[in-house]
């Protein structure tokens, strides 16, 4: 409401002024007051709103409007009809090459945008996108089954059924850990995965074939874990510690796990590109990226971050120090590239 009025008591600031001959200049606030934020909502929402949303719009003056239903093909509609709502967008990261494909997105200005703060890796900034924060896919078991010193420590350990009986469990989307476990297991080095033989990795998952409990979505996994029926498999590390805190015998072994991030994209048409610049710069700082790992349980992309975050707190964070050396980044490069067909195969597999 007192937007509107502000708005209304400008409209006839100019319309007085036009009266004797006299135009002001639009000021900066009335194009710039608010962007609009896609994101994947619930508690992640609720961390993000305290961690950035707050503290930019008290340092800016601009208002963060969090919207949800940021799915592709929502985006894509939205960017080809001209009708785009989003200034900026959380997405998983082979959109950041799929987007640019096929002209969904704006390019970054890096003039406003600084990312000197951020970790090197694996295609981490590319023209359209930075990143937001550090998750993974980690090997979890049951401590009630494999008790002390005798529980897998690799994936190796996983497809020996003989010697660690019971279920594992991966998801069913080809990008979600399974080809890469399968290949490490089959002997292949962490440093040598990519491109992926997928073959050579359905080949291996033939051999523990009957033990996998599939899952399609995260929920389900974590599921198989709080009540047992699986007893070790990949899983997403907040789902992990999601299963820990629900008191479930259940423990993370870092080892081999596979590291990734969420990415940040402006829509091309986004009603305020510039509003959007400003806030993926306030994002990338320390202090911002210290904020939500203090909030939420993923790790934050600047290592400076660290600095602000307590040991005890650090410890437990996607790419914290007790995950230092222990694992590889997804190539998500490649994954842009190779999702559909890698899917195709998969799914095959899975049903033949």
């Amino acid at each position: 409401m007192a937007n509107q009025h502000s708005r209304r008591r400008f409209c006839s600031q100019v319309l007085a002024a036009a009266a004797v001959g006299v135009v002001p200049s639009l000021p900066v606030w009335a194009q710039s007051k608010k962007i609009v934020y896609a994101t994947w909502g619930g508690t992640w929402e609720k961390a993000i709103r305290g961690a950035w949303f707050d503290p930019f719009t008290k340092k800016t003056g601009i208002e963060v409007v969090a919207t949800g239903g940021n799915t592709y093909g929502k985006f894509k509609a939205m960017v080809e009809s001209g009708r785009v709502e989003w200034d900026v967008v959380e997405v998983n990261p082979d959109f950041q090459w799929i987007g640019a494909k096929d002209n969904l997105l704006e390019k970054l200005d890096f003039k406003v945008i600084d990312t000197s703060k951020v970790m090197s890796g694996q295609h981490l900034i590319t023209p359209y996108s930075v990143p937001q924060v550090l998750w993974s896919r980690v090997r979890f078991y049951n401590t009630s089954v494999f008790k002390g010193d005798n529980r897998p420590k690799s994936w190796a350990d996983v497809w020996d059924v003989a010697r660690f009986p019971g279920k594992r469990t991966f998801a069913t989307k080809a990008n979600s850990g399974a080809l890469e476990a399968a290949l490490i297991a089959d002997g292949v080095p962490m440093d040598k995965l990519y491109p992926l033989d997928v073959e050579r990795a359905l080949k291996s998952l033939n051999k523990i074939r009957a033990h996998i409990l599939w899952g399609d979505t995260n929920a389900q996994l974590e599921q198989f874990m709080k009540d047992g029926q699986a007893v070790t498999g990949m899983v997403p590390d907040g789902r992990a510690l999601a299963a820990v805190d629900n008191g479930a015998p259940v423990a993370i072994d870092y080892n081999e796990s596979m590291m990734t991030w969420s990415t940040m994209v402006v829509p091309r048409g986004a009603p305020n590109r510039d509003g959007a610049m400003q806030f993926l710069n306030f994002a990338m700082t320390p202090e911002a990226q210290a904020a939500v790992a203090l909030a939420y349980t993923y790790g934050p992309v600047t290592p400076d971050a660290y600095k602000a975050i307590p040991v005890d707190r650090a410890k437990i964070l996607s790419g914290g120090p007790q995950q230092a050396g222990k694992y590889f980044f997804a190539d998500e490069k490649w994954w842009g590239d190779n999702l559909a067909s890698a899917n195709e195969k998969l799914n095959a597999w899975r049903v033949g």
